[in-house]
């Protein structure tokens, strides 16, 4: 529910001069949040030790974690770290049980975090690279429309001592 038909619920791989190497699921095959077959309306794609970490998303209300070389399922995971859930809830709950869409970010850092942005629920969320919960950070809480976590970046020092922020809702 409430994503359009612009969305799909496939990746595929090529080399950089074209070729086809594979993919992972197909057109319109998506069977929801649970799916380890499909993805839909992935926001984001990052890459750390031969994975693929994304932020799944517009879809789905998940992070899920895929094999960059077989394009395999790994692991998956909703809001603190729970299995994800597709049941329709409000959106702006800085405390709800699952992600909102979309799930925006699903961004690694270089202590081995990953950081997870739900936009309509104003709140960046930071697991273990497992999925295991650590705490979250609230993100201006009122914050109506589209969200207030649109993504994020680390500063570019060994230790990313920064977190930045692009709240899009806010500007």
């Amino acid at each position: 529910g409430g994503v359009g038909k612009y969305h799909d619920s496939f990746i595929v791989k090529f080399t950089p001069d074209g070729k086809y190497l594979g993919q992972i699921g197909k057109a319109n095959a998506s069977k929801g949040s649970l799916d380890t077959q499909n993805v839909r309306g992935v926001a984001q794609i990052r890459f750390q030790n031969n994975e693929m970490i994304l932020a799944d998303g517009y879809g789905n209300k998940r992070v899920s974690v895929w094999d960059a070389t077989t394009l395999k399922f790994k692991r998956m995971w909703g809001a603190y770290g729970k299995k994800p859930d597709d049941t329709p809830i409000p959106h702006y709950d800085v405390n709800s049980p699952q992600f909102g869409n979309p799930m925006h970010c699903a961004q690694p850092s270089n202590d081995g975090l990953i950081y997870a942005c739900d936009r309509t629920n104003n709140r960046i969320q930071v697991f273990k690279t497992d999925g295991t919960y650590l705490r979250q950070h609230i993100v201006k809480p009122n914050t109506r429309g589209d969200g207030a976590p649109w993504e994020i970046a680390f500063s570019r020092d060994p230790q990313q001592k920064y977190l930045y922020v692009a709240d899009g809702s806010n500007m």
